[in-house]
């Protein structure tokens, strides 16, 4: 008993399951997560390690490389880069894609054991290294806490309110704040009075630490009893910080006669955030793994709703970016684009099928993606960007199978045999070719669910989603379409032919033709197979492309070295004058030194640089986003010529830096540079070439006195007196201590005045103490010089050898990297390298090669399954060869289709193109099928077996293609997948053309069947 038979005998059973499948369909879609994107874990983490006072040649071959040792060492590193700063170390170590994320954590664990074994190689003064790991992490609900009149101070106290009250909340993951300030107390002594009084500094620093720490008084035992003994208590206001006692020989002063203190700040800033002007507070969050942002986003909303009126009057909560609005946005494209999906297929089949036909198969895509939606509840998989394009993909082909069976029954009705006997023989025949055409449709996209690669992480649910929703239409067409074919579907009231009108005579006319003429049938194909092959030589080639989003970035370099306050500034001016000029402009969010916490997939993270500032643009909707575009970067360049602004869009996949990067490999970092200014000078010479920069930037004047150590030690000065006096003279300042402020640790920072620091000549004459001394001695007499010079303000290396990476975009945003490095490629690669120095591509080429040579690596595999699939139903090797040959005849519609419509091929015109192989090869199963049964069941002459086999196949091979392709109209225009809708669109008609002509022509030329056969 198959499976139609027992669904037949048990309609009772079947019933039930259709109504289990439409509530608990229906349930799914409201319990199950919901995300913008599909899960993806950025394989990537920092080791940051400070390391005061450090040149960044010191700091390279002091700190980096220790760690850079240590983190090698470890199994499955992919690559390491690393940056020397003055002082700091940050590592990038990637791992190699191929690990599951669900191992992730393990090896972090071990890469910190890793770390943790090499401190002792660090030097004395290299500060704790820190693992940040969860430096992919993505915050999709972010919100600005601003004020108007509110501190720095208070805004930060309300941030923290927020996240203690909002970290309970339900499907809440993690909360991270940013631009909230290091507060510090700064002790800001005048260096000449200090050196009239003979108060040498470190006795200030030991009089507070004597005083800011908490002693341990014990407890006294009275009557049997212990009583704890109190009062000994370190400071617990800033006001008995100024009472703190400096004694200088036999005199004794408070610390605020002789130094100014205050709350303060750290300096140089790390990461201020503005939002419209105002200062703000980011808080950014995520949520739960398999949780649900829209169900987060309400449970944020409910929140923040009782705890307002507990806020001051002023203190705003604004949303920035909010990935609940967007994944609302994409639901309801999606349930436009099922309804539109549905009417198309039961408009399509009116047409041709009728009307109890149409809405008969359009149950079927229903139940079809319900209980796909149920499967998909069960495997925690969520509803996102890829799983939905996957369901609207699955849409044109869910019907597939239900055409082949409801047609076959109606061709059987019309030529007299019973209801039962139609419908049940017609699954009978069609059941395992069917079950065949699905595993192998599933197949085709075998190699994105298995290449260990980004991309194939990203689009793993792609398959997983098409091979559920494929396996239950299979199940649905041989079970509930048999079930309402019989209850609905009526016999005609008089047998007929019904191959017998104009259409199918038309083409029986064409295709008997086309077989007699069987050698110029051939050429012609081939011939359409060559154009399609040089079509393809002028296709625009891409990794992934932009994201149709209401919101540009501005990102905004001054020269290295560069303060602050100058990038706050500027930043402040362009956006006073982009409200005034750009109407379009809602919101902007200005970020300066460092970017913020990841809020979508495919932002890209920079660290702290005090030269660097990023604008968040926010308009009012795409459109107008792309449209001021290009005049933002006209802005920038003409009124902000000192600064190198560049004005991005998201790309939809993992984050790339740049488009077009050259990385040149070396030891010299005079030749790297020099290497590096030939290709931008090849860069500056094309036109379509903007953006152009590279990661070591410019030079910084660097001011350096030489230690004498014959001078130093006569005069009881160590190198260690002469760091913190310099140190005293920075903004930063020199940290003595800490200040304990209920939760919070406060450092204390030594300063001089700032009026010490005017000049050169004043800051000669600086006092350096000595650890013990009553007098200061001149910094310049402790030193045998003071050098000036130019350094290197970074080190960027790649695996452990100096890198320098030359970057650029293209000018005109449409512009594919692959195209702008097509016209870059030959001239870089000329340029003539020393001995010892390489040179190697990254940007969008490096991912895209990888991409491919991931699925590429298990297209074999893929490939294998289909033909042995193929040669298991046909059992012929001829047969098999027929239905396999259709394979690379399918490119002819995908380089003509992409041509035509200037899309762009990479990465996901192969996943379409692998999904339009599934769908060829099953067209043409069913096709061979069909002869094979009027030769062997039907008793037909060869020739007649072929053209019967075609005419009656016509109709649902024409069908399942043309609700295939209205199918993924809907998502032609997407920005991600929409070169993969004009590649199954374009691939598809033409291939179906192709299936129901040359496996006909190939079937009569490899038996050498005879046309004049009778028919």
């Amino acid at each position: 008993m198959n499976l139609t038979d027992y669904s037949l005998k048990n309609k009772v059973v079947i019933y039930f399951l259709l109504l289990i499948v439409l509530i608990g369909g229906i349930a799914s879609y409201f319990s199950m997560g919901k995300l913008e994107d599909s899960v993806f874990t950025i394989k990537t983490a920092l080791v940051i390690t400070q390391y005061p006072g450090a040149s960044p040649y010191e700091v390279e071959q002091e700190v980096t490389e220790v760690i850079e040792r240590a983190a090698q060492s470890m199994d499955n590193i992919d690559e390491v880069f690393s940056s020397s700063y003055a002082g700091l170390s940050i590592v990038q170590i990637d791992l190699e894609e191929k690990l599951k994320a669900s191992s992730m954590p393990q090896m972090w664990d071990i890469l910190r054991k890793k770390i943790k074994d090499a401190e002792s190689d660090l030097p004395k003064g290299a500060y704790t290294p820190v693992v940040a790991d969860d430096y992919g992490d993505v915050y999709g609900m972010f919100y600005a806490i601003t004020g108007d009149g509110f501190s720095y101070e208070e805004l930060n106290d309300y941030a923290q309110y927020l996240k203690r009250e909002l970290l309970p909340v339900d499907q809440v993951g993690k909360i991270s704040l940013f631009g909230n300030r290091i507060e510090s107390i700064d002790v800001t002594v005048n260096s000449a009075q200090t050196s009239e009084l003979g108060i040498n500094p470190g006795i200030i620093a030991q009089a507070f630490n004597a005083q800011a720490s908490i002693a341990s008084a014990g407890q006294i035992e009275i009557n049997d009893r212990y009583i704890r003994v109190s009062g000994n208590n370190a400071f617990k206001s800033i006001d008995e910080i100024k009472k703190t006692i400096i004694k200088s020989g036999d005199e004794q002063f408070y610390l605020e006669d002789i130094a100014d203190i205050k709350k303060s700040y750290l300096e140089p800033a790390q990461g201020l955030m503005k939002r419209n002007s105002m200062d703000a507070i980011g808080l950014a969050i995520s949520t739960t793994k398999g949780g649900n942002v829209l169900t987060l986003a309400e449970n944020i909303n409910h929140k923040l709703e009782t705890i307002k009126p507990h806020l001051p009057l002023g203190l705003e909560i604004n949303s920035i970016y909010n990935e609940a609005h967007e994944v609302e946005e994409a639901n309801d494209v999606f349930i436009i684009n099922l309804i539109e999906s549905v009417a198309i297929v039961v408009v399509v089949l009116l047409i041709f099928m009728g009307l109890q036909s149409g809405f008969l198969i359009g149950s079927s895509l229903i139940f079809s993606i319900l209980g796909t939606l149920i499967v998909m509840n069960i495997m925690d998989i969520s509803l996102h960007r890829t799983s939905l394009a996957a369901i609207i993909i699955a849409m044109g082909m869910l019907v597939d199978n239900a055409i082949v069976v409801t047609d076959g029954a109606l061709v059987s009705l019309q030529k007299g045999v019973k209801r039962r006997k139609a419908i049940v023989d017609i699954s009978k025949s069609t059941a395992m070719p069917l079950l065949g055409a699905t595993l192998i449709a599933i197949f085709a996209f075998l190699p994105v669910f298995l290449a260990p690669n980004a991309a194939g992480e990203i689009c793993r649910d792609l398959f997983l989603v098409l091979a559920i929703s494929l396996t239950l239409s299979w199940f649905f067409a041989m079970s509930q379409t048999a079930i309402v074919n019989e209850k609905f579907l009526q016999s005609p009231k008089q047998i007929q032919d019904p191959y017998n009108t104009k259409m199918y005579l038309a083409f029986k006319s064409f295709l008997i033709k086309a077989l007699k003429h069987r050698w110029i049938s051939l050429a012609t194909v081939i011939a359409f197979l060559i154009i399609s092959i040089i079509a393809f030589g002028n296709l625009r080639q891409a990794f992934f492309t932009p994201l149709d989003k209401s919101y540009l970035l501005v990102d905004y370099w001054l020269p290295e070295g560069s303060s602050v306050q100058k990038v706050e500034d500027d930043l402040k001016l362009a956006e006073k004058d982009l409200f005034k000029n750009y109407p379009q402009i809602k919101n902007i969010v200005t970020c300066i030194s460092q970017t913020p916490p990841r809020y979508l997939l495919m932002a890209h993270a920079q660290n702290h640089n005090t030269s660097y500032g990023q604008l968040m643009i926010e308009t009012y909707d795409s459109e107008e986003a792309a449209a001021i575009m290009p005049q933002l970067a006209t802005f920038f360049n003409t009124n902000y010529p000192q600064a190198r602004a560049r004005v991005k869009n998201y790309i939809a996949g993992p984050p790339i830096k740049y488009k077009v990067e050259a990385r040149f490999i070396g030891p010299d970092p005079e030749i790297l540079r020099d290497l590096s200014q030939q290709a931008k000078i090849i860069m500056h010479q094309e036109p379509a070439c903007g953006d152009i920069c590279d990661d070591w930037r410019n030079k910084v004047l660097t001011w350096a006195p030489q230690y004498s150590p014959l001078k130093a030690t006569r005069a009881g000065i160590t190198r260690n007196d002469l760091g913190n006096t310099i140190q005293q003279l920075t903004s930063t300042g020199l940290p003595i201590g800490l200040y304990r402020e209920n939760e919070e640790k406060l450092p204390v920072m030594l300063k001089v005045e700032q009026n010490a620091q005017n000049s050169i000549r004043s800051i000669e004459n600086i006092g350096v103490w000595p650890q013990r001394g009553a007098y200061s001695i001149p910094l310049k007499e402790v030193v045998d010089s003071i050098k000036i010079s130019w350094e290197n303000s970074v080190i960027q290396r790649y695996n452990r050898q100096r890198a320098i990476t030359v970057q650029c975009d293209p000018v005109n945003p449409s512009m594919t990297g692959a195209s702008l490095l097509g016209l870059l490629k030959d001239k870089i690669e000329a340029i003539p390298l020393p001995q010892g120095y390489s040179m190697m591509w990254d940007g969008e080429l490096k991912p895209s090669q990888e991409s491919n040579e991931g699925t590429g690596k298990f297209m074999p595999l893929a490939l294998l399954l289909m033909v042995f699939i193929i040669v298991m139903l046909f059992n012929s090797i001829r047969q098999s060869l027929v239905v396999i040959a259709i394979i690379p005849l399918s490119i002819i519609g995908v380089g003509i289709g992409l041509f035509v419509t200037d899309s762009a091929f990479g990465f996901m015109a192969i996943v379409g193109f692998l999904g339009l192989i599934g769908m060829v090869v099953k067209n043409a199963i069913v096709l061979m099928d069909q002869i094979n049964i009027n030769l062997h069941t039907e008793g037909m002459q060869p020739f007649s077996a072929v053209i019967n086999a075609s005419i009656s196949r016509l109709r649902p091979v024409f069908l399942a293609a043309f609700t295939t392709i209205l199918g993924m109209v809907p998502i032609a225009t997407d920005p991600m997948y929409g070169s993969m809708a004009v590649t199954i669109i374009f691939g598809l008609l033409s291939a179906t053309i192709l299936t129901l002509m040359v496996v006909p022509l190939l079937y009569i030329i490899f038996y050498n069947i005879k046309v004049n056969e009778p028919l």
